[in-house]
């Protein structure tokens, strides 16, 4: 347990420093071109806009937590959006498996207390099948908006954020984002659970 809640702060942290640059773009977003790319070495497929290169993580041991990792693939729509996936990875069987909905919103309030943000609406939501955990949150001057999404799979928890103007939380360029991340391999999906992207 102490690895998970001593780690939050950190990899929060880390994970919403990108988004601080968008917050006084401009309010409409340019058209984007999606592209899907594989990242079979962290799990996951996800499309992002405007590259026709595949995003590279940048990845860095957790202070203090090592050997916790924290690898961040990110890319920037123009000047006002911001686009990225955090992969989080526990040491074998130290991840919260499955995890529990306190756990999720804990992450989800140290990204708001290190965004300098407030989480306006958050639910339990399944993402590709396995349960996970969705939340809105905007900067104090209603201009910049984050779209929040967690789910866990195996020994890594990925966070997928898109931070733009404002609407943006609710935009079908953050929807299209989160619906676009899909998991590979790693445990079954839980009985019974649907996918939130079919």
């Amino acid at each position: 347990m102490p690895i998970r809640s001593l780690a939050l702060a950190s990899i929060v942290l880390l994970a919403f420093s990108a988004f601080a640059a968008a917050e006084d773009a401009p309010e409409t977003p340019p058209p984007s071109k999606w592209r899907e790319f594989h990242f079979s070495e962290r799990g996951f497929v996800a499309s992002f806009p405007d590259t026709k290169t595949r995003p590279k993580a940048v990845s860095t041991p957790v202070s203090g937590q090592n050997p916790l990792l924290q690898h961040n693939y990110k890319v920037n729509d123009g000047s006002d959006t911001v686009y990225s996936i955090v992969v989080f990875e526990y040491p074998e069987g130290r991840a919260p498996n499955p995890p529990k909905t306190d756990y999720f919103t804990k992450v989800i309030e140290a990204y708001a207390k290190g965004s300098d943000t407030r989480v306006r609406n958050k639910e339990s939501k399944l993402i590709d099948g396995r349960p996970g955990y969705e939340a809105m949150a905007e900067d104090g001057k209603g201009k910049l908006n984050h779209l929040v999404t967690l789910v866990a799979n195996g020994d890594r928890v990925y966070m997928i954020v898109s931070a733009g103007p404002k609407g943006h939380a609710k935009s079908e360029e953050a929807a299209y984002f989160r619906d676009g991340f899909r998991l590979l391999g790693g445990p079954p999906p839980p009985p019974g659970a649907v996918s939130s992207t079919e």
